[in-house]
């Protein structure tokens, strides 16, 4: 239509009222806009995991617009709906962090079934933390809506009703390396990239990375990774270390012969079935599945029916398939033995010692400096590295992001 039409449409409106001798509503007469339906569902429940500063909640809400329109989103809360407690919220940087678009165009059939990182609906990864004696029984959601494009104010909608799933608990994990000087990588945050890792495979999104950790060695006492050239993988101090099964368990797949990475951040282009490298998946009881990556070419001590025991050897940790430096991937899924495949679900340590942690604020403001390298990051790692005066002693927790801990 074009602008004299707009005008004009008003105009012969107005005084067809006046001529017929009638009076506009009052404001109070006239209905307000309507808000967009958007249907809120949490795929799969939160069970809450503990860790040193708080029993950790994890999972996504998953956007459904009524009309196939997602509208744009200012800010995410999640709720304590018997108190009206806002236990975690999100606008701004931090929601465009953890929100994932519907993928344009949408996923192909072959993508859904395959295995892909669109995701065919819009999600918001949400993690937080809940204070001794204040976890939730459900948690409910609200979501404000911008429509200042439409010439409207801001629109709330609640929904995403979900039960906290207190009758589950966390897999216990014994030591899956031995001794100190382990970093917990990419962990408890909602940014990290595997909480943000949204998969889909046989037509399900999942998080199959949801509850991971990636350990990197650092000198226990300097807090250096690398000794030498910090560019070469076997330069560094994990390269070649023992992983050990972390429980009892009969051995699902083990693939070995995909070639160490030589150079660090020189992983070439993964696939599905590359990703994980040389790894391990161990069936552990009751649809769980222990999933180690990333080892040796050539160190897989255990093959597919091999019955383990927690602490035997299962290889060695490398630098192979979708890996930036020698490191070992851990992660615990749900329903069916795959890496990507399977929901994530929440695992702790039996026992653990925390030495300290590295200064992430620190190594984020070293890394702002033009010219600064990722090489140079981990040749310098110890000084970021920031360790306590006495070891404090953990059992049946989750280390926290970029803690330092030592195992038995």
């Amino acid at each position: 239509m074009s602008p004299i039409f707009r005008f004009l449409i008003p105009a012969l409106v107005i005084t067809a009222i006046l001529l017929a001798g009638c009076t506009q509503p009052s404001p109070g007469n006239i209905p307000a806009p309507a808000t967009p339906s958007l249907n809120m569902t949490v795929p799969f429940a939160p069970v809450p995991v503990p860790a040193a500063s708080g029993t950790q909640i994890a999972y996504e809400l998953e956007l459904v617009p009524a009309d196939g329109k997602v509208p744009v989103i200012d800010k995410v809360e999640a709720l304590d709906p018997a108190t009206g407690t806002v236990l975690f919220s999100a606008d701004d940087d931090l929601l465009a962090a953890i929100y994932h678009p519907a993928a344009v165009p949408p996923p192909t059939p072959g993508e859904l079934l395959n295995g892909t990182g669109k995701v065919p609906r819009p999600r918001i990864s949400i993690w937080f933390d809940v204070k001794p004696g204040a976890m939730p029984d459900r948690l409910v959601h609200t979501i404000t809506l911008n429509r200042s494009a439409s010439g409207l104010p801001p629109a709330t909608i609640t929904g995403g009703d979900v039960v906290v799933r207190k009758d589950a608990a966390p897999v216990v994990i014994g030591a899956p390396m031995s001794g100190p000087g382990w970093m917990a990588m990419e962990t408890t945050s909602p940014l990290t990239h595997h909480f943000r890792a949204q998969i889909t495979m046989n037509g399900t999104t999942r998080v199959p990375q949801r509850f991971a950790q990636d350990w990197i060695l650092l000198d226990p006492k300097t807090g250096q990774a690398a000794s030498g050239n910090a560019s070469l993988a076997r330069n560094y101090f994990g390269f070649g270390k023992e992983i050990l099964a972390g429980a009892d368990g009969t051995v699902v797949s083990a693939s070995d012969g995909l070639p160490d990475i030589e150079t660090i951040y020189s992983a070439p282009p993964a696939t599905i079935d590359t990703a994980a490298g040389n790894y391990v998946i161990i069936d552990i009881g009751n649809r769980k599945y222990a999933c180690y990556a990333h080892m040796v070419n050539g160190s897989i001590r255990v093959k597919a029916g091999d019955v383990v025991k927690e602490g035997q050897v299962i290889g060695l940790m490398g630098n192979s398939g979708n890996s930036d430096i020698p490191h070992l991937h851990f992660q615990v899924v749900t329903g069916t033995p795959s890496f990507l495949g399977a929901e994530g679900y929440p695992h702790v340590y039996r026992s653990f010692d925390s030495l300290g942690r590295v200064n992430q604020t620190k190594a984020a403001e070293r890394q702002a400096t033009p010219g600064y390298t990722m090489n140079r990051l981990w040749s310098e790692m110890g000084i970021f590295a920031e360790y306590l005066k006495t070891p404090v002693s953990r059992q049946n927790l989750l280390p926290e992001n970029n803690e330092i801990v030592r195992f038995p």
